[in-house]
């Protein structure tokens, strides 16, 4: 029963980075000359959300006893929404 859940967690995580993504580089790319904190919250929902995809899957697949961890894709999927709506708090201050 873990399989399964596991590749639907996969699948929804991938689901939820995509969007993220997208909505991060549509959102926070700075149309203006800028240095410095403009591109934190750009940096915070491309790089975090690759980071964080990238240590979810390796937890879920990687060096598991026989089944994968099944709960691992949700809580990355989580954080990666958590990480997006914190660089959504950081862009109105900063930008």
């Amino acid at each position: 029963m873990r399989l399964p859940v596991a590749i639907f967690g996969t699948l929804v995580m991938f689901v939820v980075a995509v969007g993220v993504l997208f909505f991060g580089v549509l959102g926070f790319t700075p149309v203006q000359t800028c240095s410095g904190a403009c591109f934190a919250p750009f940096m915070m929902a491309t790089v975090g959300t690759i980071v964080i995809g990238l240590s979810a899957t390796f937890a879920t697949w990687f060096r598991a006893l026989r089944e994968p961890r099944a709960y691992v894709p949700y809580i990355g999927a989580g954080l990666m929404v958590v990480l997006y709506l914190v660089a959504l708090s950081v862009a109105e201050r900063v930008l």
